[in-house]
């Protein structure tokens, strides 16, 4: 049992170094490239990766509601992490609307999950990791 939750963090920990790789965008005229700017920096990663592990433990989701936990937490961010791929064609004001509905899929399928002092919990540590997003992206 303690091997397969071992697996299962280190699986996360290889999920968030490859999404840590930068992305990077074409200029409109083919010519430049720039350094997109991620909706989840890699200190922020960093962090969620952190998170899951530490406060899984802490607010005492075990077994598979933890797989559980795991699973959606997971699914989310790579889709968080995909909208502003340049083949997916969003504005900047799109990422915004489709990176709101993806959290509050995540919140509402996280939600039964945990009891109300856990899922009172997630949603602290949530915030707190989406401030720096928000402030780096410009959404208030």
């Amino acid at each position: 049992m303690m091997i397969k939750s071992f697996l299962k963090i280190v699986a996360f920990i290889i999920f968030l170094v490859i999404l840590s790789s930068p992305i990077y965008s074409q200029e409109d005229n083919g010519q430049e490239k720039s350094k997109r700017v991620d909706i989840f920096k890699s200190t922020e990663r960093d962090s969620l990766q952190l998170w899951f592990y530490d406060r899984a433990t802490i607010m005492g989701v075990t077994g598979e509601k933890r797989k559980e936990f795991y699973n959606i937490i997971l699914y989310h961010t790579y889709k968080m992490t995909a909208l502003e791929k340049k083949e997916k064609g969003y504005t900047p004001k799109e990422i915004r609307s489709k990176f709101e509905e993806l959290l509050q899929k995540q919140h509402s399928e996280v939600k039964p999950i945990l009891d109300d002092k856990q899922y009172g919990y997630y949603l602290d540590t949530y915030k707190k990791l989406l401030k720096g997003v928000y402030e780096r992206k410009g959404w208030k």
